[in-house]
Formats: C-alpha cells, structure tokens, sequence
C-alpha cells in the first residue's frame, strides 16, 4: 500500500467510511428516485419537480452549517438532555422566519419555475425547517461519535422516500413526489431523535450564532457555485430542454454526494491540522481522499454516458449524453473547489468568498448565453476554470508554508487524528 493510500485508509477508519457507504446507497436511491419518476413525468412535468428539488436542497444548504457547529459544541461540552433539548428547539426557531419568508414567496416562486400550482411551491417551507433541525440533531450525533447512528439516517430517508414519494407521485405528480421528499427528512429527524438521549446535565451555553453564519455564508456559496446552472435552466429552456438538462444534471451532480459525505467527516482533520506542522500533508490526503470518488464517479459516467442515461430514464433523453459528459467534468473539477473552500473555513479565511464570486460569474454568463443546454453547461465550465485556479492559488500557499511558533497549538492537547476521530 502507498503511503497516500494509506492514510485514505486511515480517514476512512477514523470515521469516514460509514457516512461514506450510506451516502453512497442514498446518491442510488436517489437516482433510482429520478430514474422511475422522470419515465413517470413528461418531460415539462420532470423538470419542474428537478428544478424544485433543488431549490429544497438549497434552502436546507446555509442550515447545514448547523450540523458543524452542533458537532464542535458536543465534541468539547459532551452530549446531555438539556443540550439537545436547548440546541434542537433554537435550530427550530431559528429557522421559522425563514420558512415564513419562502411561504409567502410562493406565488413567486411558482411563477419563476413555471409550476402547475401553488402547493408545489409552498412545500418548500416546511422542508426547510425539519431540514435545519434535522442537520442540527446529526451534528450532534457526530459530536457525540455516533457516526453509525448518522448513517441510519440516511439510509431511513432514502427508504421513506422510495416507497411514499414513488407511491404518492402516481395520484399527485410533482406535488405527490414534494411531499415524500419531505416526509423522508421527518423520518431522519425522528429516527436521530429517538437516539439522542444523553445523561441529564446542565448543558452548555448553546449554538453561537457568528460560528453558525460563518459556515453558512462558505457552504451556500459553494452550493450556489455548483447548482445555479440547473435552476436558470429550468428558468430560460423550455420544458423538454430543461427536463433534459435535469436529467443530465442529476446524473453528473450525483458524483458529488459521496466526495460531500467524505469532507464532513474529514473537515475536523482540517481544523486539528491547520495550526501544525503537518497541516500541507493534511490538506493533501483529505483532498485526494474527497476527489479520488469524484474523479472515478465521473470517469464512469463519461464513459457510457447514454448507458447510464438509458438505464436511469428510458430512450427519451438519449440526445443528453454530450450534455452528461460536460457536466460531470464540470462536477468532479467542483469537488476540489469544495475541498479548498473547507480549507479557507479551517483557516478563517476570507477565501470562502471566492465561490460565491464565482457563482456570480456563471449566472452572468448564463444570463448571457442561454440559448440551448450546451450553452448553459460551456458557462458553467467557464465559471469553474478561474474560480477552482484562484481558490488554488489563495489557498495553496498558506497551507504550504510552515506554521508560526504561536501558532502551535492543538486545543485539549489532542493530536489532529485523535480530532478527528472524536468530532466524527
């Protein structure tokens, strides 16, 4: 085994390898999900549920942030009643203006995304406060190392979904398959709920809000860079193109999910190694063990794109395997964008405004050229280029260099492995 191999090997054991198999078996469900609903749907009806899933998946993004804070909080204060309780009904707060805010932008929003009624829309609401507290109660969990409890939950959603979205989508079409999205995440958040009884205790101070903005601001920038092309497509194609493009899109993006799993678990090794002599090593094996199944995803879809397009959905989007072939370039390149805007979140770093430049580049671009799929997927590409080189050059030079002397400290006395292992 070669070294680099071997540490992969060792960030799997320290935690990786359980988030990485269920995200592995929900990135199928999921194509499984599309795959049966897309030969349900015509192409309109598919591409109007592709660009509301997304817009879902958006929502829950900035929220996510949460799952690290409440990760660091139970990795240094420990797990009690009184802390999941506090932590879990803040989150809920938190996230109901929001959700208010969306339920009222829901004439809106149907209209921009061309939905046959308002109830598709205003279904966004509530997915995205049982997103947030879900996010926040698997952070918890794998504050408390229960790393396999984090998993179920993935794998509990990506069951609901199968069977009560698919069930449902045959009456009520797009609304039907909304509605198993969103019961699929309540049945997560009961499934994490039901093992998340720690010993009573006082608790601690709570979720601080600036640490919860700081990684939302760095992870909807991220999101935004790497979806926007699938969401102003549904807006400038028209319905067989832009289910075309979701189609392909889904495919190709699917390649990210599992590089995703894998930097939740090792991003604490970031954070351990930033102040050591060891950070530029640490940088490296956490960005190889992210990109390696991205590049591998990716390599297999280029190569029998219109296999995968057949199997998945049918002949009817036979023409999009050119258009698969872009995207999951495009797709594999953005998971290093990922790992290097983790690395800026490790560091502090204002470099986490890089993507969201770069999201502003590619919706200009897109807004410019939007003619056909093919013009909206060379944008995207063209977005990917500077932004990946500048987050490169930003970010490659401090992790490279060696730490200042007063920098030289690992909080607990705890080496990064042991870190590590603890916050996942």
């Amino acid at each position: 085994m070669t070294p680099l191999a071997g540490r992969i090997a060792r960030l799997a054991a320290l935690g990786a390898a359980p988030i990485a198999v269920a995200v592995a078996v929900q990135s199928a469900g999921n194509l499984a999900f599309h795959a049966v609903v897309g030969r349900l749907m015509d192409p309109g009806s598919y591409g109007a549920l592709g660009a509301v899933l997304s817009a879902m998946v958006m929502l829950g993004v900035p929220l996510g942030a949460l799952q690290t804070a409440a990760s660091a909080l139970v990795a240094e204060h420990g797990l009690t009643r009184e802390t999941t309780r506090r932590t879990l009904r803040s989150v809920a707060l938190w996230s109901l203006p929001p959700a208010l805010l969306v339920l009222g932008c829901a004439p809106l929003l149907r209209d921009y995304f061309h939905l046959a009624s308002l109830a598709e829309a205003a279904q966004l609401a509530p997915y995205l406060v049982v997103a947030a507290v879900t996010a926040a109660a698997r952070g918890l969990l794998l504050g408390a190392r229960r790393v396999g409890t984090v998993a179920m939950t993935y794998l509990v959603a990506t069951v609901v979904r199968l069977t009560l979205g698919l069930v449902l989508v045959i009456p009520f079409g797009v609304s039907g398959a909304l509605a198993g999205t969103v019961v699929s995440e309540v049945a997560a958040l009961l499934f994490a709920a039901r093992r998340m009884r720690g010993p009573a205790g006082a608790g601690t101070s709570g979720l601080r809000l600036g640490a919860v903005a700081y990684a939302g601001i760095a992870v909807t920038g991220m999101f935004l860079f790497s979806t926007a092309d699938l969401l102003l497509a549904r807006h400038h194609l028209g319905d067989a193109a832009s289910g075309s493009y979701v189609a392909a899109a889904t495919v190709a993006k699917t390649v990210l999910a599992l590089p995703a799993g894998i930097m939740a678990a090792v991003f604490p090794r970031l954070l351990a190694a930033w102040p050591t002599a060891g950070r530029g090593r640490a940088l490296l094996t956490s960005g190889a063990a992210v990109a390696a199944p991205a590049v591998l995803g990716a390599a297999v879809i280029v190569a029998v794109p219109s296999l995968v397009l057949s199997v998945l959905y049918g002949d009817g989007y036979a023409d999009a395997a050119g258009l698969v072939r872009a995207l999951a370039s495009v797709a594999a390149l953005t998971c290093l964008v990922s790992v290097l805007t983790h690395a800026a979140m490790a560091r502090r770093s204002r470099t986490i405004a890089v993507p969201w430049a770069g999201a502003v580049l590619e919706i200009a671009l897109i807004e410019v050229w939007h003619g056909s799929a093919a013009q909206i997927a060379a944008c995207s590409a063209a977005a990917l280029v500077p932004t990946l080189l500048l987050m490169a050059a930003l970010e490659g030079r401090p992790w490279a260099r060696a730490p200042r002397a007063k920098a030289q400290v690992v909080t607990g006395g705890a080496d990064p492995s042991h870190t590590a292992a603890t916050a996942a």
